[in-house]
């Protein structure tokens, strides 16, 4: 027949507490709607066309590839965070917020790691008209303007022009953020 041991040492209410300190908490990494580009376009769509791509805009994923290259040591992680919430080394809100904080850092490392594939010599256009206006709106007129400078004979590309993916204002590695909260 099997015994049972009674926990005298209030083991169950701490596991108890502490599961309950873990539940409802949520992680959310990425751009929120406060994040706006100066003419109202929310940077996520941004961030979305260029994640997977849109119209003429190829894909330069950052988010999909970093999901994979580091959900294991995320869930590592989190495992390390729910052993220190049952030790009461931590509360479940520090360790879903760190776990945020490092989701989001990895996901910039990644914005920066890219360079492919390369810009088009339009969008490059546009860079180094904004650069020497930096007042200037790019709107339709401007991007056929830039298509015209391109295709014309002898265009050269005004040096120092930056060329590097997803860095053109900074506001979209800048406005990447995570938020944790308790439902």
């Amino acid at each position: 027949m099997a015994s049972v041991k009674r926990d005298k040492s209030g083991g169950f209410q701490k596991l108890d507490l502490a599961l309950k300190q873990l539940s409802g908490i949520q992680t959310k990494t990425g751009w929120f709607p406060g994040a706006k580009y100066e003419d109202g376009t929310p940077v996520a769509l941004a961030a979305a066309a260029n994640e997977f791509g849109h119209g003429k805009t190829p894909a330069r994923a950052f988010f999909r590839p970093t999901i994979a290259e580091q959900e294991k040591i995320w869930r590592q992680d989190a495992a390390n965070g729910a052993r220190a919430v049952l030790k009461g080394a931590a509360t479940g809100h520090d360790v879903m917020d760190a776990l945020g904080e490092r989701a989001q850092e990895d996901v910039k490392q990644t914005i920066n790691q890219i360079t492919s594939p390369p810009l088009s010599p339009v969008t490059l256009e546009l860079r180094a008209m904004k650069r020497r206006d930096p007042a200037r709106r790019i709107t339709g007129k401007t991007v056929g303007e830039a298509a015209a400078r391109v295709h014309e004979q002898g265009y050269k590309l005004a040096s120092g022009t930056p060329d590097k993916p997803l860095i053109n204002t900074k506001l979209l590695i800048t406005t990447l953020t995570h938020i944790t909260e308790s439902a």
